[in-house]
């Protein structure tokens, strides 16, 4: 059985006219570093990625449509395979998103309809 190892990254939802605003907050108010996002992400409404303690903070627009929620937690494991596993042998739905070079991952929905991504950070060596 896998093992959860802590909270990678969160994801918050900005609006389109608040981009610049919010930039300016987590990274000169609070001074938070700034993360360059994948290229295998660009095509997605991705605002800005930041460094926050060891893990990570990110900004995205979110759309109009509750449908297209993007906004979620990430829980790094240690392997993919039994998380999976478990989670659709009890019926609930899981599926790939865009792959992130470095960083296997999977999605689901809880049962109040908030998004969980499960991920290996194949660049971490703390283990």
């Amino acid at each position: 059985m896998g093992s959860i190892k802590r909270i990678h990254h969160v994801a918050i939802s900005i609006p389109e006219e608040r981009h610049i605003p919010s930039v300016r907050f987590y990274r000169d108010i609070l001074g938070l570093e700034e993360l360059g996002s994948p290229e295998s992400l660009s095509h997605l409404p991705v605002i800005a990625w930041f460094k926050l303690g060891d893990a990570e903070l990110h900004l995205l627009e979110e759309p109009n449509d509750p449908g297209e929620v993007r906004r979620h937690v990430c829980i790094e494991v240690d392997d993919l395979a039994p998380f999976r596993d478990r989670l659709e042998r009890n019926g609930e739905a899981t599926y790939d998103a865009d792959p992130i070079p470095g960083r296997p991952r999977f999605f689901c929905y809880d049962p109040a309809g908030n998004r969980i991504e499960f991920l290996i950070d194949e660049s971490r060596t703390d283990d």
